[in-house]
């Protein structure tokens, strides 16, 4: 019996599974010699209980939880666990249990076998995450085997080409999702990469067009790969409905032509500025506006090398300013081409930031070339009907008093010769020489009512007395005079002092002073060349009740010996001057009982100043008076209007 029995141990430990017994209770009596080695346990160690310390500690419980059960109810029961090998890897192992009965049929021992299914469980883990990979992908995702037919299509692709899976297993692929005019295509690429080998599609993103299961063509992205299997070739197609996609590239290939030439029309280009990143984008145009070829690398340095030199540093200090301050700022000025060739341009940039918080510019640039052409041909135009309004009206003056007064002025003659003929007669007519010289009298009266009556037309309006912000007043004067300012290549700096009290005036006279004073100072610097055309407009408080108004230029200023003429009425040191501006600003300003005057500056150019309390009269209307009690209306309106 024992050489039976040792017979059938052999038998057993021959066998290529894990072999095992076990009695009824649960404990194991029996581990063939391959469970031994498999585990590295000894019989002694592994026999009763101790085979528990080879599962996995995660399946243990689980196993212990189903062994009773399964031994009791006498049942095949099939359990998986992680068995440990001898060098401490676990793998998945499908334990199996069957009864052993005696003669009487009670079950009197339990045969169990562990088979290996790791493989098996990684192919089925595998296929699951293939499946859910399927499943869940966003993109169509079809196989193809070697003769072109489909293998897999899943859901996505269900969706985007209207067929259920089942439909197209097996089917051609060119019959399925390519349109008609493309089938031959298709065919023949396929067979040349299976005769030659010779990939031209494998791994590159392609667009294509395919068809719907209802006949409708549409837009895809395609990407093909080789399956890396063993035997014949396979694929895997992964495709995208681009519609979308490709009506938006529309659209915006649409607006950017639309946007191009909205800028080529209206001469503006647009940019962005990434001061953190250094980059910079411009749009067509603008590279047109600047003259750039479109492949220059564009710098800060290379686009502010195009501003005139003479428009550079004022430009730049304005946008080093803003730039520094965080905000965006607008400007006026000329580029200077290579051929000498000059533009006017005007400049917005707007300041954001980026995701990253850095500071960014978006803005446009304008060519206003022809605009300040037109401008300037029409401030020409009207600098020549002003000359001519002024001869004519010179002409309308003169013809009045050359008429009106050549009737008194004959008389005052004929009397005269006659008086001279009574007084030399033998002997003297005097009485009638006194008649003569009373009617002389009478006709030179009657001349000094004709240049009374022709001052009171031509001059006389009433002043108005008012609170004036003399900044406020300064700052409506620049505006007029900014373009005018700029085109004569003046750069103006204001240097108006704070919280600067009203004064009370004529707004209009102040403010013709003001603008006197700003013009004479631009054609002062009209013919300088060899240093910046510097103008600086000042106001401040004086000791007292008064405020100042300061205009400093660098022009050619005036002769020391002739600052007293400067204001003496018709005294003019400029070629088309008539000599009144500065006499009537004189005028004004006394009228306000104040006082303008001039001095030369330690360097070039010379600086005009007036002085006015801040309340110089008393009453309002015409027959307002000052501090002093000269009438404020008693300035012509004519010759301030002539200034």
């Amino acid at each position: 019996m024992t050489n039976v029995h040792n017979d059938l141990s052999r038998v057993v430990d021959a066998l290529p599974g894990l072999i095992w017994t076990a009695r009824p209770d649960g404990h194991v009596d029996f581990l063939n010699q391959r469970w031994r080695e498999y585990t590295g346990l000894s019989a002694d160690d592994a026999y009763g209980s101790g085979w528990q310390a080879a599962i996995h500690p995660e399946d243990l419980p689980r196993l212990l939880e189903r062994w009773p059960s399964a031994l009791a109810g006498g049942d095949r029961g099939e359990m998986e666990a992680r068995l440990r090998r001898v060098d401490g890897q676990y793998r998945w192992f499908l334990f199996r249990t069957s009864p052993i009965a005696d003669a009487s049929g009670q079950v009197v021992k339990w045969c169990g076998m562990n088979t290996d299914i790791e493989d098996r469980r990684r192919a089925d883990e595998s296929e699951a995450r293939k499946t859910a990979i399927l499943d869940s992908a966003l993109d169509c995702i079809v196989t193809i085997d070697h003769l072109a037919c489909i293998t897999e299509f899943n859901p996505a692709a269900e969706r985007t080409f209207g067929y259920r899976r089942d439909e197209v297993i097996g089917k051609q692929l060119a019959e399925v999702i390519i349109p008609p005019a493309l089938r031959e295509q298709h065919r023949q690429g396929f067979a040349r990469y299976l005769a030659t080998g010779e990939a031209r599609i494998l791994g590159k993103r392609l667009e294509l067009t395919a068809i719907r299961a209802d006949g409708r063509e549409f837009p895809v992205e395609l990407t093909i790969t080789r399956i890396p299997l063993d035997g014949p070739p396979s694929f895997t197609g992964y495709l995208r409905d681009i519609t979308a996609r490709k009506r938006s590239e529309e659209e915006l290939r649409r607006s950017e032509a639309f946007l191009a030439e909205a800028q080529r029309l209206s001469l503006t280009g647009s940019f962005s500025w990434s001061l953190g990143a250094g980059d910079i984008t411009w749009s067509d145009q603008l590279y047109r506006c600047y003259e750039f070829d479109r492949g220059v690398q564009l710098t800060h340095k290379l686009i502010v090398a195009r501003i005139h030199p003479d428009d550079a540093p004022p430009a730049i200090e304005r946008m080093d300013s803003a730039v520094n301050d965080g905000r965006g700022w607008e400007d006026e000025y000329r580029l200077q081409m290579p051929d000498q060739s000059v533009k006017h341009v005007h400049f917005v940039a707007h300041a954001i930031r980026d995701q990253e918080g850095r500071l960014e510019y978006i803005g446009a640039v304008q060519d206003v070339t022809e605009r300040w052409l037109y401008e300037e041909a029409l401030a020409k135009a009207r600098l020549e009907l002003a000359h001519v309004a002024r001869i004519t009206t010179l002409g309308t003056l003169t013809a009045s008093i050359a008429h009106e007064v050549n009737q008194p002025l004959s008389g005052i003659i004929t009397n005269a010769s006659t008086c001279l003929r009574m007084l030399a007669a033998k002997p003297p007519n005097v009485d009638g020489a006194l008649e003569t010289a009373r009617r002389t009298i009478r006709d030179g009266n009657r001349a000094s009512e004709v240049i009374t009556r022709l001052r009171a037309l031509f001059a006389r309006k009433d002043a108005t007395a008012e609170p004036v912000d003399l900044n406020e007043a300064t700052r409506e004067v620049i505006a007029l005079s900014t373009r005018e300012l700029k085109r004569s290549r003046v750069l103006l700096k204001e240097e108006l002092a704070d919280d600067l009290p009203p004064v009370t005036g004529d707004r209009v006279q102040l403010q013709q002073v003001i603008l006197n004073l700003l013009r004479n100072a631009a054609e002062a610097m009209s013919t300088v060349n060899d240093r910046p055309r510097q103008l600086v407009i000042r106001t401040e408080r004086e000791e007292g009740d008064g405020e100042r108004l300061t205009v400093r230029d660098t022009g050619v200023g005036f002769e020391p010996l002739g600052v007293d003429k400067l204001f003496q009425p018709f005294y003019t040191t400029k070629s088309d001057g008539m000599g009144i501006g500065l006499s009537v600003s004189r005028s004004i300003i006394e009228n306000h009982n104040g006082r303008l005057w001039a001095e030369l500056n330690e360097g070039p150019g010379a600086t005009f100043s007036f002085s006015i309390p801040r309340r110089p009269e008393v009453g309002t209307g015409p027959h307002a008076r000052a501090a002093n009690g000269t009438p404020v209306a008693d300035v012509p309106a004519q010759a301030r209007r002539n200034s």
